[in-house]
This record gives C-alpha cells, structure tokens and sequence, in this order.
C-alpha cells in the first residue's frame, strides 16, 4: 500500500472545495498562508478551516511551522495497526503473544484442494489454512461454521462445529 495514499485521497477530496473556495476573495490569502505550512496533516487542517469560513485570529496562531516556501515532504511509513489474536492465531511463535487463544471460531467460505490432495480452507477474515493429514474430510455446504484449536506442539485441527472429522492443519496466509 502506498503511504501516500489516504494523503492524496482526503486532498483529492478536498479540490472542489478547494475550486469554490478561491472564488471567494476574502479566503485567497488564507489558502496561500495554509500552502506554506510543511506538514501535510496540518496544511489539510487548515485548508479545512479555511473552507469553513474566515479563521479567528486565535486560530491562525498555532504551533504550524510556517515557511516561505512549500516543502517537500518525505514519505513517512503509517503505523499499521496492531492485528488481533484472532489474526494472529495460527502464525509462527515469533508473531503470536504468550496468551494467545487455545481456539477460534471461523466461518469457512472456501474450500479447495492442492495439486497433492490436501484441503485449502479459506476463512471469511481471509486466513488461508492448509490440511497437513490425509484425512478425507467432507466440506461441502459452504458457509460452514467451524472451530480451530490448537494441539501440542505447534499443530492445529480444524473441525466443523455441525460435528464431523477434525483435520490436522497449518496456517499459510
């Protein structure tokens, strides 16, 4: 994902107003003074608020770093949100907590099979799991309500909740 992007779609959404805004006179210098300022988040603010109608002059003052000229901002990395133990479960030791769930419950909303045989299931928050036994489970009426729970020693079995055979599984996505 580019990091630019929800900077350039809120700015993208912002042009209109920016088209009706620079017919008014009164605002043209307070759009010029919200040009200068370096950072992106802040420049939209005031962009914002100059589209609202005339500033205050108390709003004018704030701790923006105003330059003469625009400034080429760098790329910044968003924070990625943290997933969830629901997301997390199933992934290698290193990407789980310590108190990770013993079980989740899932909603499979795919079912395919490799080139050796062995059951792809696909769940409906988009983790993809592997059978790793040779097992002939049945998956037929799709969706279907299942659980997955973690065995000894870093293995998982997934089993429908309508009852039926659990399978050996490893998480792949």
């Amino acid at each position: 994902m580019n990091v630019m992007t929800p900077f350039k779609n809120r700015l993208a959404a912002l042009v209109p107003l920016l088209i009706v805004a620079s017919v008014q006179a009164d605002n043209e210098d307070v759009i010029a003074r919200c040009a200068r300022i370096a950072t992106p988040d802040d420049r939209i603010l005031c962009l914002e608020n100059a589209l609202r109608g005339p500033l205050p002059a108390e709003a004018t003052k704030t701790a923006v770093e105003v330059t003469a000229e625009p400034v080429d901002m760098p790329q910044q990395a968003l924070p990625e949100p943290e997933p969830s133990e629901v997301e997390r479960f199933g992934l290698p030791e290193d990407q789980r907590k310590p108190d990770a769930p013993a079980s989740i419950d899932v909603v499979i909303v795919a079912v395919s099979e490799n080139a050796y045989g062995k059951l792809i299931f696909t769940t409906d928050s988009g983790q993809v799991w592997q059978q790793t036994d040779s097992r002939n489970a049945r998956y037929r009426d799709l969706p279907i309500d299942a659980t997955i729970r973690s065995g000894v020693s870093g293995s998982y079995f997934i089993k429908p909740r309508s009852g039926g055979i659990s399978s050996r599984i490893k998480r792949i996505r």
